[in-house]
């Protein structure tokens, strides 16, 4: 535009400050050189429009328009601690200049030689200057919103973690004391009071179930405390799923049975997954923990896998305590809380937590159906580990993908 005014010198000034700028924002944003960068970029807008403000007319061209626009921009950019010292800078520079002019006219040549000319400068200025001003805003605004939402979801985030660290303590001094004191009962019991074979029996049996139960909770307090701490972190195997749950699965037999409940397994031998081993058992064991604590005596609880369309299904079924089941998938959410099973067992709600924490990790799913009259049924599923069938005359020889 300054060439089209008959401007060359300030066109060829003004093309060498653009080259300077760009050089300045590559230097920040490519080197971080951003505090140098400010104060060049300040310091050489100043020096440009106060030649300018000579080339260009004073107060009759378009130089005030830039020094607003330069203010704006520094207003943006500079630290707090230099702000008044670049806004000062600039407010007196513009104030000594039009001080020059009035009291040195001669100094200040206007310069437009056509009265077009000077509209086409002036206007061209006001919309740049404009345009500078409200895409600056719009950056500063579009800033401030991206800060907000993200301050607002780390409070969220942090909210979250609080609850997770105030569930966590009263699991360890509730949850955990208490096991731990029927434990001590227990053992002061055989310890200092004279029993029959029989009591002694029963003791010892009610000993070993809450010393169990106790290894369990603090087995899922120590997973998820270290899921909280470092992330889930695990490494992959193809697995069979019967090889890897039968011999598992056979410890919740006397479990079952000292509370009168039929434990049934059918488990597809041919059925392989990748996943973690350990991760998945201890998906498995707490769904049937799970089971077992709110089967009611003469019940059954059932494990089932099943293989069709490249997925896994695991299916642990209860017959529930007979009664209707009514549940909701916050029972996978820390603060869902815990409710005592049929025989008053007690935990800590970090099973299911747990559950589908490790099966969304392996990329699997993990949900439930209540059954019309008792008892719920959990699924979980896992992509089947491929196999190519490779024909060779009569047989058949299988080589994993």
């Amino acid at each position: 535009m300054n060439f089209f005014v008959g401007l060359p010198d300030i066109a060829f000034i003004s093309a060498g400050t653009l080259l300077i700028v760009i050089v300045l924002y590559l230097a920040s944003r490519i080197k971080a050189y951003t505090g140098i960068g400010i104060f060049i970029f300040c310091s050489t807008s100043l020096v440009l429009f106060t030649v300018n403000y000579f080339l260009n007319s004073g107060v009759d061209g378009p130089t005030d328009l830039f020094f607003v626009l330069v203010m704006v921009i520094m207003v943006a950019v500079v630290p707090v601690k230099r702000y008044w010292i670049a806004v000062t800078s600039n407010i007196l520079i513009l104030l000594a200049l039009h001080y020059l002019q009035y009291q040195h006219g001669n100094w200040v040549p206007f310069t437009y030689t056509r009265k077009l000319d000077r509209y086409v400068d002036l206007s061209s200025a006001y919309v740049t200057v404009v345009g500078v001003i409200l895409f600056t805003f719009y950056v500063i605004r579009r800033n401030y919103e991206i800060e907000k939402q993200s301050a607002e979801e780390k409070t969220a985030e942090m909210k979250v973690l609080n609850d997770e660290k105030n569930k966590l303590l009263s699991i360890i001094s509730h949850d955990l004391r208490a096991p731990l004191s029927n434990i001590q009962n227990y053992l002061e019991l055989l310890s200092q009071i004279n029993l029959s074979m029989e009591e002694r029996s029963e003791i010892e049996e009610q000993l070993l179930l809450s010393t169990r139960g106790t290894l369990d909770l603090l087995n899922n307090v120590l997973s998820w405390s270290k899921n909280q701490m470092d992330g889930i972190k695990f490494t992959r195997t193809v697995v069979n799923v019967s090889a890897l749950l039968s011999s598992h699965l056979l410890i919740f037999q006397p479990i079952a049975q000292r509370k009168k409940i039929t434990f049934q397994m059918a488990l597809d031998p041919l059925s392989e997954i990748i996943a973690n081993g350990d991760m998945v058992q201890l998906i498995i064991r707490n769904l049937v923990n799970n089971a077992i604590k709110f089967t009611a005596p003469g019940g059954t609880i059932t494990v089932t896998t099943a293989s069709e369309n490249g997925i896994c299904r695991i299916a642990v079924s209860d017959s529930g305590n007979g009664q209707p089941v009514q549940l909701s998938d916050d029972i996978f959410n820390l603060n869902s809380g815990s409710v005592p099973g049929t025989g008053n067992e007690k935990g800590a709600g970090l099973g299911l937590v747990l559950c589908k924490q490790f099966t969304e990790a392996l990329e699997g799913k993990i949900w439930f159906e209540c059954h019309p009259k008792s008892g719920t049924t959990f699924f979980v599923e896992f992509p089947l580990h491929q196999r190519e069938t490779i024909k060779t005359g009569t047989s058949e020889t299988l080589t994993a993908i």
